[in-house]
């Protein structure tokens, strides 16, 4: 593959054309897929950040891009899209902000309910930035921190425009670039994450 090709490499991120330029032709080497236990979500940052700054290899930009293809798909409310992002043996943790409680989903059936559950709430999660959540381990995990949730039951406990999530999605891909855990929720950390404000 040229360098040419590779420079020519992009994305579409709500809607910013990004360009992954200066990719090299070697792709780096997976990590082990993480323990096939529930994965806690990274707490949303801070930090400062330059967004007109950013480089990627080939293979953060296709982890970027699946990320990016089902948020859109989940938002759009299209399951089998949705469905499709995710590996043999996914794993979902998200927040339950009526019960304020941390809810985990294991295996293709559960994490299908799961997003049959979220579409018929009208569920949308409205991307702040996407970003390295382990920058040790340069491929094999996205963090996702959100401008905003909104969702029927969000709207039914008062808040209209729904709210700015306290919790970053942690995104843990396996080996062929797909959705293996995707945890929205605090999984072993306090359940008052998941109180809606």
């Amino acid at each position: 593959m040229t360098r040419r090709l590779l420079t020519g490499t992009c994305l579409l991120l709500t809607g910013v054309l990004l360009f992954a330029a200066g990719c090299t032709a070697r792709t780096p080497a997976r990590p082990s897929p993480p323990p096939t236990g529930s994965v806690a979500a990274p707490t949303a940052s801070a930090a400062p950040h330059d967004p007109g700054v950013f480089s990627l290899s080939a293979a953060q930009a296709r982890e970027v891009a699946v990320v990016v293809e089902f948020l859109r798909a989940y938002n759009a409310g299209q399951l089998e899209a949705a469905l499709a992002m995710f590996a043999g043996n996914p794993g979902v943790s998200d927040c339950d902000y009526q019960a304020v409680e941390d809810v985990e989903f294991h295996g293709p059936a559960e994490v299908g309910r799961w997003l049959r559950q979220r579409i018929a709430e009208h569920d949308v999660l409205t991307v702040a930035r996407i970003f390295n959540e382990n920058p040790d381990q340069p491929v094999g995990g996205v963090g996702v921190e959100y401008q905003r949730r909104s969702s029927d039951t969000l709207r039914a406990l008062g808040f209209p425009n729904g709210i700015t999530p306290t919790l970053a999605t942690k995104v843990v891909f396996s080996a062929d670039d797909r959705i293996e855990r995707f945890a929205n929720g605090p999984f072993g950390g306090p359940a008052e994450a998941c109180r809606p404000r």
